[in-house]
């Protein structure tokens, strides 16, 4: 499943598709991106000071680069991956688990 760029998939739409395509024998997941550095990234950081502050707050210490995304997607289409479905993957640094404060 794939949103348009700078947009989002609808919450749930893995698991609703895992269920409903599994029996066929497709998977389906989905992938959350945290602050990565790109042009966009930078952009966005540069105009909006709630950027900094997740970075800020980031266990990592450091935003991500597109290589950190890009390997988690070659898993993600792997065949090691073949039994991952429905699922929303974070890839951000654990960002969302410091803010949450779980």
């Amino acid at each position: 499943m794939v949103g348009e760029p700078g947009g989002a998939v609808e919450r749930g739409s893995a698991r609703k598709e895992a269920v409903r395509l599994g029996p066929v024998g497709a998977r389906a997941c989905s992938l959350s991106p945290g602050i990565i550095d790109t042009p966009q990234g930078q952009q966005e950081a540069a105009t909006h000071a709630s950027m900094q502050r997740l970075i800020d707050a980031t266990p990592l210490g450091r935003t991500g680069r597109s290589e950190d995304v890009a390997s988690v997607v070659a898993f993600m289409l792997s065949d090691e991956a073949g039994f991952l479905n429905g699922i929303d993957i974070l890839v951000d640094g654990g960002v969302f688990a410091a803010v949450r404060g779980d």
